[in-house]
């Protein structure tokens, strides 16, 4: 994509030079000015289409956070047991984090740039803890059902979690692993974590379906966009 061709949505142009830079830079440190000059626009044109610099993140992560949590959905509709809703919890995580490493980074990061106490900051955490609850919940249901095994749910949770969004720190295409082996990889990882039976990981999915994913249009394509130190890309 090229940010300046200006027969392209300018809406879409916005927000994806916003992904770039808020996750290069960071959003404290990217001004409107850098934003308009990103897409060939003036300031002025900038704010034709978006209120202001806080409304535009807000908009990305409420995009963002909703399509998460709507793709996640749509990945557990079937899983009824624990391991099986845990295993797919993992492997859509890194999926999604490793597909989308600019995007998931906004996401991720950037929440304590929202107004503290905002109806938009509000917003945010009610999607996000909307999401992590789907874990409480296999967690949760795990240990009471005696197939987990969990000195601290909370601490075993935000440990997954963690090993699932720093794929978009590390992961390459065209590296040494195949999404699917890291999926899987990730998932053997989990269960042990748990303590889950040693049958467990063979009946429970390896990776995920990739087309129930959800689509983040803003995430730019090109790899040259890709903030991450060259030593990083593996």
């Amino acid at each position: 994509m090229d940010l300046q061709d200006r027969d392209l949505d300018p809406s879409l142009r916005i927000r994806t030079a916003a992904v770039l830079l808020f996750a290069r830079q960071g959003y404290a440190a990217t001004g409107v000015r850098d934003l308009a000059r990103a897409v060939n626009m003036t300031n002025a044109g900038i704010y034709h289409h978006v209120s202001s610099k806080e409304a535009l993140l807000a908009d990305l992560m409420r995009d963002g956070h909703g399509r998460l949590l709507d793709s996640t959905a749509r990945v557990l509709r079937d899983a009824a047991r624990p391991a099986e809703r845990l295993a797919l919890l993992i492997g859509s995580l890194t999926a999604v984090h490793a597909l989308n490493p600019l995007i998931t980074r906004v996401m991720d990061g950037e929440l304590r740039s929202l107004t503290p106490g905002s109806p938009a900051h509000d917003e945010i955490i009610a999607l996000r803890d909307a999401y992590e609850d789907h874990w409480r919940a296999a967690l949760s249901d795990g240990v009471a059902e005696g197939s987990f095994h969990v000195a601290d749910q909370r601490l075993t949770r935000l440990a997954l979690m963690s090993m699932c969004t720093g794929t978009s720190e590390w992961y390459r295409p065209d590296g040494d692993s195949a999404l699917e082996q890291v999926c899987a990889e990730f998932v053997a990882i989990g269960l042990a974590a748990v303590r889950a039976p040693g049958d467990a990981f063979a009946r429970v999915p390896a990776t995920p379906d990739f087309s129930l994913l959800p689509h983040f249009p803003w995430e730019p394509p090109d790899d040259r966009h890709d903030p991450r130190p060259v030593t990083a890309r593996r």
